[in-house]
């Protein structure tokens, strides 16, 4: 290399350095598709941000919205603010009790601290345990202090699934139905009339369950997100046929789901082999019912809820079959590893 090329060589490192520390610096709106709007922040809402980039106003909607970093932020609420975001909460509630103080940072750094406390406290209380109650009212306080932040139907939907964790049903489907009926997106009102509907199956009330889950069926919206939702429904809408009475109808559209799609969604499957054991105890087939909560316990497990929910019947199952010594095994299993589920306390 001759002096010339390693004269450029080092002006190009330095402005790239020059250029790394500006957006260190900076505001940073972190897209779920890739690729990164940094500014600063000028205005936020439950639906939309708005970052001034340069002389440039820039909305970016919420939906669109991986992450947000704020410029002189503590590394360890970055740190913490990725991990959450991972679903690493546990590692996440570590790194927020590191958080220096932060009562001279901006409002929106104080502002989304809280989010993220309240967020992991939440996410932990509902796997591993912890305090419900108490992670309900973090967020409760959250929303109240911060009424127009991007993270309000993320917050929502917490508050939602603590509630139905305490069995406050009633008051998940209010959380729930608040994102149904102010979100903006296709995809955001048909997860959360989904989420109404499960809730609405605890209180018994399949017949409303069922309108919910023929709602988001009947969704124009053709987007991939959209038509993956459009399968969630089917498979509640065949356990409120089965809770209805005819079990056999369930077990065959369930039956289709698994053929028609690939096993690599493990949440998906995970949710119709558990539906598929609920049509098979309605129709009072045991063992047809418990070989497929042990598809969910064996191959889709990934997801804390469904794995806890097919622990949960296949304890009572093997208990009701004999094998005490596979019950208890189910049960631990369930205990150690979903002990803030609500699956765990039934």
């Amino acid at each position: 290399m001759n002096h010339c090329d390693s004269h450029w060589l080092a002006v190009a490192c330095f402005s790239l350095f020059l250029t790394s520390v500006a957006i260190a610096e900076d505001d940073q709106v972190f897209l779920r598709r890739g690729g990164v709007v940094a500014g600063t922040l000028s205005a936020m809402s439950p639906t939309e941000v708005t970052m001034q980039v340069g002389e440039q106003s820039k909305k970016v909607s919420v939906a669109e919205i991986r992450l947000v970093s704020f410029a002189d932020e503590p590394t360890e609420l970055r740190e913490a603010r990725s991990r959450a975001v991972a679903g690493k909460y546990s590692r996440a509630q570590q790194d927020l009790q590191r958080v220096p103080n932060v009562n001279e940072a901006t409002k929106n750094i104080r502002s989304d601290l809280s989010f993220y406390r309240a967020l992991v406290d939440a996410r932990v209380a509902l796997t591993a345990g912890g305090d419900k109650a108490l992670a309900s009212e973090a967020m409760l306080d959250f929303v109240r202090s911060a009424p127009t932040s991007y993270h309000f139907f993320e917050a929502a939907e917490v508050l939602g699934d603590l509630a139905v964790a305490q069995g406050e049903y009633a008051s998940a489907v209010r959380y729930y139905g608040s994102i149904a009926s102010k979100a903006p997106w296709p995809e955001y009102k048909m997860r959360a009339s989904l989420l109404e509907a499960r809730a609405l199956i605890d209180q018994g009330k399949t017949a409303e369950a069922k309108t919910k889950y023929q709602s988001v069926i009947e969704q124009p919206s053709r987007a991939v997100e959209a038509k993956r939702l459009k399968v969630f429904a089917t498979i509640g809408l065949a356990r409120c046929v089965a809770e209805a009475g005819d079990p056999t109808q369930g077990v065959q559209a369930i039956q289709k789901v698994i053929k028609d799609h690939e096993s690599s969604d493990t949440e998906l499957f995970g949710r119709a082999y558990n539906v598929l054991g609920d049509c098979y105890r309605v129709a009072k087939q045991p063992k047809d019912a418990l070989m497929a909560y042990l598809h969910v316990d064996v191959l889709f497990y990934a997801e804390p809820e469904i794995h806890a929910e097919s622990l949960h019947w296949i304890a009572q199952l093997w208990e009701e079959a004999g094998k005490s010594d596979r019950a208890a095994a189910a049960r631990n299993l369930l205990a150690n590893r979903y002990g803030g589920s609500r699956w765990s306390g039934k």
